[in-house]
């Protein structure tokens, strides 16, 4: 049985990922990307990043993002694809 590879096109807010990394190809503009860790939805400090990712225009990058965490993704030109496989259960699972 082949696995299936989630795509998703444009701006993304508040994405649940179930990989732990991302493939994002742009077009003819750039795009910025955010992580926030699982578990803190109401909290946009807690992200993986200190600053949101810029993915110049017409390239392709590939980020850490975690399963269970939420990839945001600001600008309209582009894809994100789920990339890799789960790294366990408890992946991107905030632990305070």
């Amino acid at each position: 049985m082949a696995s299936q590879t989630t795509v998703y096109a444009g701006a993304i807010s508040a994405q649940a990922w179930a990989t732990d990394k991302a493939m994002i190809s742009t077009g003819t503009t750039s795009v910025t990307a955010q992580v926030v860790l699982a578990g803190k939805p109401n909290e946009n400090a807690d992200t993986i990043y200190s600053a949101p990712i810029v993915i110049p225009a017409n390239s392709t990058q590939y980020l850490y993002v975690g399963v269970g965490n939420e990839l945001t993704i600001v600008g309209a030109n582009s894809t994100a694809t789920e990339m890799g496989t789960a790294s366990s259960a408890d992946a991107g699972v905030y632990q305070s």
